[in-house]
Order: structure tokens, then sequence, then C-alpha cells
């Protein structure tokens, strides 16, 4: 029996005044998504007296606390809300997502605010801020359960479940968001071990577009649960998530950081290909790490180098330090300029990548298969150097090959992630400072990507070779080779959905037939 709230009375905003404030005026002229309204200052007043019985913030541009609120990882990716509010409960949210539905209001939602594209941003229109009395992480130590709201970041959690010997799979930067990450698919550190986050996740809390409040799990309501497992962000306002956890101890991480001579990245592929490539075993498709251990090799500036190009292992390996050192015996032979590899806390794992905020960023993203070959790694380093040669501004520029075994991922089916398949995924991150650089930033990220759609066609034999029956490199369902939590730029969302599109229009027409959840790789609703 469904738990779902019954629906909410329809609140339509009074008539516009003729005594608009200049400020009314102008969120008024701010562009719009299609077929949407931004907020006026009667939304306002209005949108308070529904929460004034609550703990709810309903903050203008002109409230103290608001800017806080519009603030974004990436500076690129903000936008000037018409109104915020910053709820107290699930109920809160359903009361703002049925006035902004029935008022044909803009929505957007922001939990952790790491989306480059300004998904959880909008123009003018009404945002919900999860990051208050939302962001919070229960432990149900005796059933390995995580209770997560939906404002909460990756490092609450690590934190939370650590102090009860647990974790998680929780993406690789403890200052990402939850919610995003997970809706979106979510690899991490332990991926290789327990899968994908959306893997890990037992039950959930949503809120959809009419307000009410559905709770989601295989058994309840399943095929809510089946299209927010991959494609989240279409549905609905995630306000909790219920995830597995795992007993864990300390993990072996580090860094090493290589000169980029044509010897040294040479070694670094050979070291990555022996690795991580999976294989064919007696025991099934496994590579070296027999998926104990996730590498990034990054193409990067680190600050303490001080503008110079290195070439950067991060590895993150379940076990001890000294099964660490064997397995990654080919990386410390080639001889790094510096190396802090040590035993830590789970907690430690996700914070090995500073991100830092306030610069403006735009991720892209592009799919690899293993082996690498060595004279593209070559070629990606050398347009790496010619970008950061040609724009001062750029130099906290990466490109990331993210490297683990995904034999556990392919082996699951659940949910609507499109993505599974024997190809690992690339990062390509542009960071720079003044918006005069956006164009030319964001259009080197594409031309990387460019690069690397070209070598998987160089690659097509590997593309499309088996390694376990009909499980081939892209997968039992095919997968799309497209990663939507990095490919935020051109990709549509027939692009990112791959087969399970059609299914999904399906369930859009169900729970958001007016399309209020649409920005990110918005689903049209099916006829």
């Amino acid at each position: 029996m469904s738990r779902s709230h019954a629906a909410l009375p329809t609140i339509e905003a009074p008539s516009p005044t003729t005594s608009e404030t200049q400020a009314q005026r102008i969120i008024m002229n701010i562009h719009q998504e299609p077929g949407k309204r931004g907020v006026t200052s009667d939304d306002i007043i209005t949108l308070r007296r529904l929460l004034s019985s609550t703990a709810a913030a309903v903050l203008s541009p002109s409230d103290p606390g608001y800017e806080k609120t519009i603030e974004r990882w990436s500076r690129a990716a903000e936008k000037p809300a018409g109104v915020t509010v910053v709820p107290s409960s699930t109920e809160d949210v359903a009361v703002v997502v049925k006035y902004a539905n029935d008022n044909n209001i803009d929505l957007a939602v922001k939990g952790g605010g790491h989306s480059t594209a300004g998904a959880s941003s909008t123009n003018g229109g009404l945002l919900i801020d999860l990051g208050g009395r939302l962001r919070y992480t229960n432990v149900d130590a005796k059933n390995k359960l995580l209770y997560v709201g939906g404002g909460a970041l990756w490092g609450d959690v690590d934190e939370a479940a650590w102090k009860h010997g647990l974790a998680t799979v929780s993406g690789t930067v403890a200052d990402t968001g939850v919610g995003g990450l997970t809706l979106g698919g979510g690899y991490g550190a332990l991926s290789g071990e327990h899968g994908l986050v959306i893997d890990n996740v037992v039950s959930a809390t949503v809120v959809v577009a009419n307000g009410e409040i559905k709770h989601v799990s295989e058994t309840e309501n399943p095929d809510l649960f089946w299209a927010l497992s991959g494609a989240g962000q279409n549905f609905g306002v995630t306000t909790e998530f219920v995830l597995k956890a795992f007993p864990q101890g300390d993990m072996c991480i580090g860094t090493m950081l290589f000169a980029p001579t044509p010897e040294n990245v040479s070694r670094l592929v050979a070291a990555v290909n022996d690795l991580h490539e999976v294989k064919h075993t007696p025991q099934g498709p496994k590579s070296k790490s027999q998926g104990r251990s996730m590498t990034l090799l990054s193409i990067a500036k680190p600050p303490a180098a001080g503008g110079q190009t290195l070439m950067v292992a991060v590895l993150a390996f379940n076990g001890p330090e000294s099964e660490a050192r064997e397995m990654y015996r080919e990386f410390l032979s080639i001889g790094a300029i510096a190396e802090t590899i040590t035993m830590a806390p789970y907690t430690q794992v996700n914070k090995q990548l500073p991100a830092p905020s306030g610069m403006r960023s735009s991720m892209k993203g592009a799919a690899f298969v293993l082996p690498l070959r060595d004279g593209f790694v070559h070629e990606v380093l050398a347009a790496y150097e010619d970008y950061t040669a040609s724009c001062d501004d750029a130099h906290g520029s990466l490109v990331s090959w993210e490297l683990y075994d995904p034999s556990v991922v392919v082996h699951s089916d659940k949910g609507s992630f499109a993505n599974r398949g024997y190809h690992l995924n690339n990062l390509i991150m542009p960071m720079w400072t003044q918006p005069i650089h956006d164009q030319k930033c964001r259009q080197w990220a594409r031309d990387v990507s460019n690069m690397f759609k070209k070598e998987m066609e160089v690659r097509s034999d590997a593309a499309t070779k088996g390694l376990e029956g009909d499980v081939s490199l892209r997968g039992t369902k095919g997968a799309v080779l497209l990663y939507g939590n990095y490919d935020q730029y051109d990709e549509i969302s027939k692009d990112i959905f791959g087969v399970n599109y059609e299914q999904l229009a399906k369930t859009k027409q169900k729970y958001d037939r007016g399309n209020m959840f649409n920005k990110l790789f918005a689903i049209t609703p099916a006829a």
C-alpha cells in the first residue's frame, strides 16, 4: 500500500499588481525555460504565507542569506533565482513543488551545487536549496543502512558512516552533493567492489510534480524507483536516500607525481594497462586490481608544482599498504618526483582531489577502453600543453583517466542507468577565472572529448569484443559510452539514456507530464 500523501489543493498565484518593484521587473525580464515563467513579488508573498507555520526560509534577492544560496562550485554555473526556498522538511518541498507546478514557474533544485551545466540554478525562477535541514546523515549501524538527506554532501556521509566502521560508494570528491551524483549513476572508489551508488540505494523519498510525496523502492512505486536510478533529475525532488553500508577499515591512499617525459608517460601507460585491463580468467572477467583499487591518472598543473605540467597518479586501495605497494610496483619503479602513499581512514579517500570553489569550471566527459594506446596519451598531453600555454588563466585545468575494475558494475542491471560496460570514464575539466575565457576553455574541453571519440573509433575492435558471452565493452544493454554526470555540454537525453529512453518517456508522462523537472537531459513525456 502506497504511503503517498494526498494531493494538495491547487493554489494559484495572485494577479500581478501595478505596484511591481524594479527588482520584480528585472526578475520578469530574465530568460526562462521554454513555457515557464519567473517569480513575481506576489509569488514570494504567497510562498511565505503557505510556509508560515514551518521552519522553511523564503529568501528574496534582497534578503540576507539569499546570495549564499545561489553560489555554486563553478561561478560559471551561477544564475539569479527570483526566490530561494530553504525547506525544513519533505512536506515543505511538496508545498513548493506543487505551487511551482500549478503556476508554471521555472524550478531548480540545489543539493551540493556541483553541476557545471547550471542544472541546479534558475534565471529568475524558484530555487529549492536542500542544504539546510535536509542536509543530514543518520546511521542504522545494526542494519548497515544510511538515511541521507537530499542536501547532504558525500563528506557528511563518509564522516557519519565512519563513526560506526562503515562506508558506502560515495563518489571521488567529498564536497560533491549526494543527490546529483546518485541520480546520475555514481562511480566511486568502492565501485570495483560494490558497484555504482545507485546499486546501493535501498529506497528513496521523492516529491513529484503534483506535490505528492512518494516512497520508492523495488517493491513500492517500482517504476519510479527504476527511473530515479540513473535519470532521477527528471522525475522529482529526492529528499532522502536510504543507502546500503559496508564494514570498512582504513584504506591505502596516496599521490605520485611524475615529470611528463616521453619515457615516463610510456611507462605509466604500460603500468595502467597491466594493473587495470580486464581480461579473461577462469573466474570470469577480472583485472589484476580485482576491484580493490581505483586509480586516477591525470595531466595537471598542481599548485605546488609552480605551473609545471605533471602526470599525477592518485590511488585508493582497499587493503594494507604493503599490498598496495606491491600492486603499484610498476608505478613506483618509474621514479616519482614526490610520493605520499599511506594508510588513512576512509573519510580521507575522497579528500585527495581538492576541488576549490569559486573558479569557473565546466566538466566534459569521454569514454575510453584499455589497453590505453601510448601514442594517444602523448597526443592528449600535447593538447593540454598547447591549451594552457595559450591561456595562463586556465592552469587549473586537468584531464583525468578514471581506472577501476568495472566487472561488478557490468553484472548489475539495476535502474535506468545506460552506461554499464567494460569501458571507463575520462573527465576533462577546464578551470579558469575570467568570463572572457568561457568560450575558449569550453571549446578546448569539446576538442579533447572529440579526440577521445576518434580514438574509440580507431579502437573499434576493442569496443566490440566480448569478454563474457554476450557482454561486450558496451554491456548487455548497449552502453551509451557517455556518463551524464560528466557529459553536460552538447549531449541530449536520448544520447544519455539510450535504450531506456522510451520507457523513461512513459514514466515521465505518468509523473511529470508538464516537464517541471527539465534542467538536465530533459526527457519529453510520451504522447
